[in-house]
């Protein structure tokens, strides 16, 4: 199931950040809430599988705005995020909340 909350860690250069990502989905429409550093960002996309969804958003944070196109699967209770950024790319790995 893709619907959930999860923890998750984000790996950037300048080492692990913790957060949480919200997922939801309704028929072919995804999105949810990332909260990373204190900061919430919403977004909306679309489900290209049951357990993988296509989003893109915009995140302002401390070192600027960054614009992101971002693929997320959940497998298993494990939620893996690759986003490509105006910032680089990042990876998100999340675990379900029980």
């Amino acid at each position: 199931m893709f619907n959930g909350e999860y923890n998750a860690a984000l790996n950037t250069p300048m080492g692990t950040i913790n957060g949480k990502i919200i997922l939801n989905s309704r028929g072919n429409l995804a999105e949810g809430i990332i909260e990373i550093m204190g900061m919430r960002n919403t977004f909306k996309g679309m489900m290209v599988k049951p357990n993988v969804a296509k989003f893109s958003g915009n995140f302002n944070t401390p070192i600027g705005n960054i614009e992101y196109n971002a693929m997320c699967t959940v497998m298993n209770d494990i939620l893996e995020l690759s986003a490509n950024t105006n910032k680089g790319n990042f990876k998100i790995h999340g675990k379900r909340k029980c």
